[in-house]
C-alpha cells in the first residue's frame, strides 16, 4: 500500500455521496382568503416563505465556497460523463493504485465538486475499481447539487455503490429541502429512496408539534411519496392512521393533511380536516370533513380521475360553502375540467362542464344545475417586481328549477407589486355575468357583476404580517368590503385573525405550518 501524507490529496473519485441523499420533498403552499382579492398576494407570500426556508445553513455555505475553490485548481476540464472530481482530507490517507482500495482515517473530510460533502470523525474505506465505499462509523452528509434537493443528514454505517447509485444509511436524521426527516434505515435506489421506521415533518422543534410516521416510506423525486402503516401525530397523540397513504409531489400545493380550527359569527367554532387516498394510478378519493357549532357535521367527498390527455373527471357528494357562509348540497355533482398550454406561447385555454343536483341550504330549493365554460389565460407578466395577470372566458349556466339561463363573458385583470421583503400591494378589475341577483344559487357569487379590488400587506416582524383589502361595486361605486388581517407565525403553526368591518364580524383560524 502507498501511504499518503496528511495534506489534502485530490482524486477523481466517483464518491458515494452523489446518491446517498433524499430526493424531492413536499413543498409548502399558503392560501389566504379570497374575499376582496387577498388571495392575489398568496404567490408573493409563498415566494417569501420559500426564500426564508431556502436560506442555506452555515455548513452548506462553507461547502459552496469549497467547491468554488476546487474549480480554480483543476488541471483538466471536467468530463460530465464521469464522476465529479473530489478531494479528501484525513489524519491518515492510503490508496492502492493496483487494487483500487483506499482508506481515510481520523477527521475525514471529503468534498465532491458537484456539491456533495462527507465528514466523519472515524474512518472511510472503499474501492475505486468496484465503485463502492463504506463508512462504518458516524457520517455527516450534505448535498447542494443544482437541480437536486438540498440535503443535510447525520447517520451511521453508510454503504454506497456510486456506479449503480444504490446504498444504505442507518439511524439517520436531518433535513431534506423543507422537510425534517429521520429513520432507522435508509435505502437508496436510482429513482427513489426507502425509509424504514421513519418520520417526516415541517416542524423543526426537537419534539415537533406534528409529524407523520410510517413503518415504510417510499419517496420518488418530483413524483410522489407513499407511506405504509402511516400515523399522523399532533404533539404526542395519534390523530388518525392509514394502512397506506400517498401524496402527489408534482403539485406545488398539496393537501392540508392536518386539521384547521377557527371561529366566526355565522358558524361558531369549526373544525376542518382534508384527507386523500390514491386507489389506482391517477385515481383519488378525497374526504373533506367539517363540523361547527351552528350546523353540526357538513362534510363532502369526491372521486377524482386525472386522465393523461382528457382532463380531470370528478364525482362529488355533500355540503359546500363559500367565504360568505352560503351553503349548498350537491347530491351528487359531476365535473370535467380540461386545461392546455399552447406550445411555444405563454397562453393556455381550458374547457369545463358541471352538472349536478343542487339544494340551497337557506331556502330548500333544488335544481339540476349545469354550467358550460371556456377560458383563456396568460402566465403572469413580470417586470421590475410588478406582476400583471390576465384571464377571460365565457360561461352558460342552466337551472331546471325555473328553466333559467344565464350566459355571458367574464374577465379578470390584476396588477400586483412586490415592493420589498416587507411591502406588497395589488389592484384588480373583474367582470362576471353571473351574480346573486340573476342566479338561483349564491355560492361563490358577488352581489354585482363588476368589481374593483385593492389591498396592501406589510410584514411587521419575521412572525407578524398585517394586511387590508377593499372591494368596490364598480356599477354603483359603493365600497362593499373592507377587511383587515393579522397573520402570526408561531414555531410550527399560524394564527389568522380577520375583521370584516362592513359586516362587523371577526374570523379566527389556527392551522399548522402549510404543507
Amino acid at each position: 500500500m502507498k501511504s499518503l501524507t496528511r495534506k489534502q490529496v485530490s482524486l477523481c473519485l466517483g464518491m458515494m455521496v452523489a446518491g446517498m441523499l433524499l430526493p424531492g420533498a413536499v413543498q409548502a403552499a399558503y392560501r389566504g382568503s379570497s374575499d376582496a382579492g387577498m388571495n392575489r398576494l398568496d404567490f408573493i407570500e409563498n415566494q417569501r416563505r420559500a426564500e426564508r426556508e431556502n436560506q442555506p445553513s452555515e455548513a452548506q455555505k462553507k461547502l459552496a465556497a469549497e467547491t468554488q475553490e476546487m474549480q480554480k485548481h483543476l488541471r483538466y476540464p471536467v468530463d460530465p460523463q464521469k464522476p465529479a472530481p473530489a478531494s479528501f482530507e484525513g489524519d491518515d490517507l492510503t490508496y492502492d493504485q493496483t487494487t483500487g482500495e483506499f482508506t481515510a482515517v481520523g477527521k475525514v473530510h471529503i468534498v465532491q465538486m458537484d456539491g456533495h460533502l462527507f465528514d466523519s470523525p472515524d474512518s472511510v474505506r472503499g474501492n475505486l475499481q468496484k465503485q463502492q465505499v463504506e463508512i462504518p462509523g458516524k457520517a455527516h452528509v450534505i448535498q447542494i447539487t443544482p437541480g437536486q434537493p438540498r440535503v443535510e443528514l447525520d447517520g451511521y454505517r453508510a454503504f454506497y455503490r456510486y456506479g449503480a447509485k444504490t446504498g444504505s444509511l442507518e439511524s439517520a436524521k436531518g433535513k431534506v429541502d423543507h422537510q425534517y426527516v429521520s429513520g432507522k434505515r435508509f435505502e437508496f435506489y436510482p429513482d427513489h429512496i426507502v425509509i424504514y421506521d421513519g418520520t417526516t415533518t415541517k416542524c423543526g422543534a426537537a419534539r415537533p408539534d406534528y409529524h407523520l410516521s410510517a413503518e415504510r416510506i417510499e419517496l420518488y423525486p418530483n413524483d410522489k411519496i407513499i407511506l405504509y402503516k402511516a400515523k399522523f401525530w399532533v404533539k404526542g397523540t395519534v390523530l388518525y392512521a392509514r394502512d397506506r397513504y400517498e401524496q402527489d409531489l408534482t403539485k406545488g400545493d398539496t393537501s392540508r393533511i392536518f386539521p384547521r380550527i377557527g371561529y366566526n359569527k355565522d358558524a361558531g367554532v369549526w373544525l376542518k380536516q382534508d384527507l386523500s387516498q390514491s386507489i389506482a394510478n391517477r385515481v383519488w378519493t378525497e374526504e373533506h370533513l367539517y363540523i361547527d357549532q351552528k350546523h353540526g357535521g357538513r362534510s363532502y367527498g369526491d372521486f377524482r380521475w386525472e386522465t393523461k390527455k382528457a382532463g380531470t373527471l370528478s364525482l362529488a357528494y355533500g355540503y359546500y360553502k363559500d367565504g360568505d357562509e352560503h351553503w349548498v348540497k350537491r347530491k351528487p355533482n359531476f365535473d370535467w375540467n380540461y386545461d392546455h398550454l399552447i406550445k411555444g406561447t405563454p397562453y393556455s385555454y381550458g374547457f369545463s362542464y358541471r352538472v349536478g343536483r343542487w339544494e340551497n341550504q337557506s331556502n330548500g330549493i333544488e335544481s339540476t344545475h349545469s354550467v358550460y365554460g371556456f377560458h383563456v389565460s396568460r402566465v403572469p407578466i413580470s417586470f421590475h417586481r410588478w406582476y400583471l395577470t390576465l384571464d377571460a372566458g365565457y360561461t352558460i349556466t342552466r337551472e331546471s328549477y325555473d328553466d333559467s339561463i344565464v350566459r355571458g363573458l367574464n374577465c379578470d385583470v390584476g396588477l400586483i407589486r412586490d415592493f420589498n421583503e416587507r411591502w406588497a400591494a395589488y389592484t384588480a378589475y373583474g367582470y362576471k355575468r353571473n351574480n346573486t341577483k340573476n342566479s338561483l344559487f349564491d355560492v361563490d357569487l358577488d352581489d354585482y357583476s363588476q368589481k374593483i379590488q385593492a389591498g396592501v400587506s406589510y410584514r411587521v416582524t419575521d412572525c407578524d404580517r398585517v394586511a387590508a383589502a377593499l372591494e368596490w361595486n364598480a356599477q354603483s361605486g359603493n365600497l362593499h368590503d373592507v377587511d383587515y388581517y393579522w397573520f402570526h407565525d408561531f414555531h410550527c403553526t399560524q394564527l389568522i385573525l380577520r375583521y370584516r368591518s362592513k359586516q362587523d364580524t371577526w374570523k379566527v383560524q389556527w392551522q399548522f405550518t402549510p404543507w
